[in-house]
């Protein structure tokens, strides 16, 4: 991205923030919730799994635009299992937003020509061979490999995405040395464990709490030191200083939550549910954006009661939007970087 173009972005955060009339400008876009692998962790596999029509999807598209949305990133489940998926990125560069998709790897080789219409590419890896399949499924590490080694051969503008576990805490550096080998970045986060997305036994993947404490005091050094460690350290800092990690959120019913999520960002289920955030799925009433509207359903999103949470990306992705310089900093230089 050129620096006229991030200018361009930033004078629109700015403008609505002096302003006080948020923009759903970040949209976390989940297409559908099958996918073809089952990590021990994730319960996507277990869902219901609406589809919208590629209409439906080409109207909210075009609503997310209006309201000013600069960039959708496609979820899932796998995204790329998708049908519509190549005209669904086509409708949203052709309205002038960034696209970008997080997928498990296994289809990006033969998928290539689609992979080259993202602007950004977030690609799962826990860590090395054996920790990798024995979270995500046997013979799935050499089918993510491939899906970076193409990507990188393609010169596309990826990162790496690892959920650390109980059993990979010891994958921080092979992870580290894999992003620095290839030049890019890499993000960590420990388990989630809301019923509804990550499965009833989610939560016995966390590492113990002096593990967690010990990782991302780890991650921070990592970072503060020059390491391809995608989140600001001040990020990182909020996970740390989480005093219980048998609770994943600070929810005080009733008053009205500070969080920029729901504002500036959000989250839009595949039957069209409009959330603040994927960890309060289940709990959130929220609107639809086919039925009730995308402009209704996210000023809905907007009022919540959740104040905090020990989710380092959610916490980056709010900090960008309370314009904290060290955050701001970081996703200048990390997030908004060039196509290749």
């Amino acid at each position: 991205m050129k620096n006229s173009d991030k200018i361009r972005i930033g004078s629109k955060i700015l403008i609505a923030k002096a302003t006080g009339r948020p923009r759903p400008f970040f949209v976390q876009y989940s297409l559908l919730n099958a996918c073809n692998a089952k990590c021990v962790y994730c319960n996507c596999p277990e869902r219901e799994d609406p589809r919208a029509s590629l209409e439906m999807h080409r109207h909210a598209l075009s609503e997310f635009a209006r309201l000013g949305a600069v960039r959708i990133k496609f979820l899932g489940g796998e995204p790329l299992l998708h049908h519509d998926l190549p005209e669904l990125v086509s409708i949203a560069r052709g309205h002038g937003m960034r696209t970008a998709i997080v997928t498990n790897g296994f289809l990006v080789p033969q998928r290539m020509d689609l992979m080259k219409q993202f602007d950004e590419i977030v690609i799962s890896i826990d860590g090395s061979e054996r920790a990798h399949d024995a979270q995500r499924g046997h013979g799935t590490w050499k089918k993510v490999m491939a899906a970076i080694d193409a990507c990188a051969n393609a010169g596309l503008d990826f990162f790496l995405s690892a959920v650390v576990t109980r059993d990979t805490v010891a994958e921080v550096d092979w992870l580290i040395a894999t992003a620095r080998r290839y030049g890019v970045s890499v993000n960590f986060q420990i388990p989630q464990f809301n019923p509804e997305m990550y499965g009833p036994g989610a939560k016995q993947w966390m590492p113990e709490p002096d593990d967690i404490r010990k990782l991302i005091g780890k991650i921070i050094q990592a970072k503060e030191s020059g390491a391809p460690v995608l989140f600001s350290s001040r990020s990182y800092g909020r996970t740390l200083q989480w005093e219980d990690f048998s609770r994943e959120r600070d929810v005080r019913p009733g008053e009205a939550s500070p969080c920029t999520a729901g504002k500036y960002f959000l989250q839009m289920e595949p039957n069209g549910d409009i959330y603040p955030c994927v960890l309060q799925i289940g709990t959130f009433q929220p609107k639809n954006a086919f039925r009730d509207g995308v402009e209704p359903a996210w000023r809905h999103a907007s009022a919540h009661s959740c104040f905090d949470c020990y989710n380092t990306w959610l916490n980056e992705n709010r900090g960008i939007f309370d314009l904290h310089p060290s955050i701001l900093k970081n996703f200048w230089s990390n997030y908004l970087r060039p196509r290749a």
